[in-house]
């Protein structure tokens, strides 16, 4: 163990990002599982910067190689390994649900088939606004875990930020009393607002930055939020924050995600207390829930940067928990306006 301890204190020390013998270990056993980068980050469940630099440390220690697009384990590695009794990644997940815990079934199938031809003309994800979206299997598994849940029917909802195309989702159901969203890009809203026109939705679509506060008449007015935020602990106060401003009172309920990808388990503690401090209460953690399809941009974000080799990834790989939150008495939201860069830390990966 002790050489896992010295690679995770230089790991740590290079990145600012918090590390463990067991996330070296992660990290090994996910070479072991899969050569590519991307598949690597995925299953050692450890943020990409601090994967990156686990990488170059057991490497330079002649414990792995890159072999052009391959990372591997050496001889020396895979004897480590063995001494260590760390063993590839089994996997156990569902495979009818893939481990969401719901299904989509018949009484939302006819809105989904709808919503997979709507999607397939939405805008592309851009890096301007960080956006990345899930696959539309995935935000149907939204809508079917909120109304498993007893979230959507005939209630209020407001969606902040919209690059899964919730709203509409949402709203093809027919479930919702209402549906709003908030969303800062211009292209989003207009497709909403024409898919709303076309199928009838209703869906109240306006264009905000959600740096600003929230509009007057969105404050304490719905039951359900949705939301996707930025991954810094400063970032998730502010949208879930958001999020938490627009609900009724006690008992409405709030959906979001968190990474692995770009939080370490220190950085969920942190964010855990903010939501604790919010009078928020954690009903549902769904591992590996939301999975992201992969944009166009990645060149351009840091965690390319920090790649010990340079392959564009092809299966998805970013991914993450669905937490779903519930206001009791007292709760907070917040709803100051944002200055300042909140979206970057050691941690981050995607801007």
């Amino acid at each position: 163990m002790e050489i896992l301890e010295q690679i995770a204190q230089e790991a740590e020390q290079n990145t600012q990002v918090p590390a463990y013998p067991r996330s070296v270990e992660k990290v090994i056993a996910a070479v072991m599982s899969s050569p590519n980068f991307w598949k690597i980050v995925d299953l050692s469940d450890e943020p990409l910067p601090l994967v990156a630099e686990i990488l170059k440390l057991l490497n330079k220690r002649d414990l792995v190689v890159f072999e052009g697009n391959q990372i591997l384990l050496t001889e020396a590695g895979a004897e480590l390994a063995k001494k260590l009794g760390i063993e590839p990644f089994a996997s156990h997940r569902c495979p009818t649900c893939n481990g969401r815990g719901v299904v989509i079934d018949d009484s939302l199938r006819p809105a989904f088939e709808k919503f997979l031809e709507i999607q397939k003309n939405r805008p592309p994800a851009i890096h301007q606004y960080d956006q990345g979206y899930v696959t539309p299997e995935n935000t149907f598994a939204r809508v079917a875990l909120a109304d498993d849940r007893g979230d959507l029917r005939g209630k209020k909802v407001c969606v902040l930020g919209d690059d899964d195309l919730m709203s509409i989702a949402l709203a093809l159901t027919g479930l919702p009393a209402r549906v709003t969203i908030l969303e800062i890009d211009e292209r989003l809203v207009n497709f909403i607002k024409e898919v709303s026109d076309k199928y009838g939705l209703n869906i109240d679509a306006r264009v905000h930055d959600l740096r600003q506060p929230l509009p007057e008449d969105v404050v304490g007015a719905y039951d359900t939020f949705f939301t996707d935020p930025p991954e810094t602990v400063e970032a998730i106060k502010a949208f879930v924050g958001r999020g938490v401003a627009t609900l009724k009172g006690p008992r409405c309920a709030g959906y979001f995600g968190v990474t692995r990808r770009e939080s370490s388990l220190d950085k969920w503690a942190r964010i855990q207390k903010v939501l604790l401090d919010m009078g928020l209460v954690i009903t549902d953690l769904l591992h590996n829930f939301n999975e992201y399809v992969n944009w166009d941009y990645y060149q351009e974000m840091r965690g390319w940067q920090l790649t010990p080799v340079k392959e564009p990834p092809k299966e998805i790989w970013y991914k993450s928990t669905q937490f779903r939150v519930e206001t009791i008495r007292g709760f907070k939201g917040f709803n100051e306006p944002i200055v300042g860069d909140i979206y970057n830390d050691a941690e981050s990966s995607t801007t």
